[in-house]
């Protein structure tokens, strides 16, 4: 583990990372790397708090299953029956569709623009707005919908949100350095509350460090923004090893994807997001890239916490560091499918090993792919970038070339046994609509 650490620090210019292995409810390891801020020069400690963008919403997901367990509210609930002033077209909204980013809320970038905003103020914005698909429809993730969720919790309860968490999560597992910094921009000025051992947030830009903030408005904090330390963030780990929090039941509960209308499985459970690694079911979450990565797998009570203070990474730390726990998977060794078209295959293999190295190539994607997905997909970019092994073996699982948008699965092996799902959306002309990755 260290090694692999060390090499992603290297390769991708990371100034400070913390890790903790939790193992059978136990602290197995906490370790700490390089620096918090290039100035000060302050060490990573176990302390150290980082922002962990999205990860936030491991805590608003247990805090939504410790109402469940109590009662004080049904995941299948009709939001409506919380909030009666629920538009009619959000009659069969459910308290799950919020937590699983498949309600339908359209997104309102107010949400994220308006820092002076209430809770209640945005939501009474969303009523007005149409829903963007009907509920259920696909799993869309949003922001939207943990503002909505964030009022309904508060409406139950009587608590705002951030004094639920520190009462529910924070000080009954002793936490010392999670916390929000409250932070608005005053016309051209910045403030927020102090926060101790704060990370400071880097982007490597044009051959040096460049500091960076993400700004979150109060009423966004049930989906990101918190503050947090590895320390405490192991913690909660060996809570829900133990169900000192949530019980064995509710915890597989909130790890259960949501099932779309359609029967399809979807990307998220309670908050949580639910994937594969090694054939065993995981949940977690990871947050600005990877300035959180954290991941467990419930059924071999192992999980893994990777927090760093570079934003140009992608999530790919933590389950790294699992499967060295973990044995290989057989499926690694199964061959795929028949290949009509190798051409096509070479090239998609030079986009997955491209978005490694920083060599994506522009000519094969679609016009507005090029626009939209291209920029995203290259920042995350750096040759040799150490964040997997290279690339052993592309081996097609699925082609679907009937009506546009077509689509090709591909299983990508890294090293000896990593194995990664790509998945690549198609126009009529073979150019990449979209792409996304899931590990097995």
């Amino acid at each position: 583990m260290d090694a692999y650490i060390h090499a992603v620090m290297e390769k991708n210019h990371v100034p400070g990372v913390a890790v903790a292995i939790v193992r059978q409810g136990k602290i197995e390891r906490i370790t700490t790397y390089g620096v918090a801020d290039l100035e000060s020069e302050a060490k990573v400690g176990p302390e150290t708090a980082f922002q962990i963008a999205s990860a936030t919403k491991l805590f608003t997901g247990t805090l939504v299953m410790l109402l469940v367990q109590e009662g004080k509210i049904g995941l299948d609930d009709p939001i409506s029956k919380y909030l009666p002033d629920a538009p009619e077209a959000w009659k069969v909204i459910t308290v799950r569709h919020l937590a699983a980013h498949a309600s339908g809320l359209k997104d309102d970038p107010e949400d994220q623009n308006d820092a002076a905003a209430s809770v209640a103020a945005r939501y009474e914005a969303a009523k007005k707005g149409p829903l963007a698909y009907t509920p259920g429809e696909r799993s869309e993730y949003a922001l939207t919908d943990f503002v909505v969720l964030t009022h309904v919790l508060e409406t139950v309860t009587g608590e705002r949100f951030e004094e639920l968490l520190k009462r529910r999560i924070f000080q009954p597992l002793g936490f010392s350095c999670t916390r929000f910094d409250h932070a608005v921009q005053d016309g051209p000025v910045r403030v927020a509350d102090v926060i101790p051992r704060r990370a400071t947030i880097y982007r490597f830009e044009n051959g040096k460090h460049e500091r960076l903030w993400f700004l979150y408005p109060a009423h966004t904090y049930a989906a990101g923004g918190m503050f947090s330390c590895v320390k405490d963030l192991a913690r909660w780990a060996v809570a829900m090893d133990e169900g000192t929090l949530l019980t064995r039941e509710t915890l597989a509960t909130a790890a259960t994807a949501f099932k779309l209308n359609d029967g399809r499985a979807g990307e998220f459970g309670v908050a949580f997001g639910v994937s594969r690694l090694r054939g065993h079911t995981t949940l977690g979450h990871s947050g600005g890239g990877a300035l959180a990565d954290v991941l467990r797998i419930p059924d071999q009570k192992l999980s893994v916490i990777v927090l760093t203070n570079e934003q140009r990474l992608l999530p790919l730390l933590a389950p790294n560091i699992a499967s060295l726990y973990m044995p290989p998977w057989p499926a690694v060794s199964e061959p795929g499918i028949p290949d009509a078209d190798p051409a096509l295959t070479a090239t998609h293999r030079g986009v997955v090993e491209g978005l490694m190295q920083g060599t994506l190539d522009p000519a094969v994607f679609a016009l507005l792919a090029k626009e939209l997905l291209l920029p995203v997909l290259r920042s995350f970019g750096t040759p040799g970038n150490a964040l997997l092994p290279p690339l052993r073996k592309l081996v097609l699982l699925e082609d679907h070339k009937v009506g546009e948008p077509g689509k090709r699965v591909y299983r990508a092996i890294y090293g000896k046994d990593t194995s990664l799902r790509w998945t690549f959306g198609l126009d009529a002309e073979g150019k990449i609509l979209d792409l996304s990755y899931e590990w097995e």
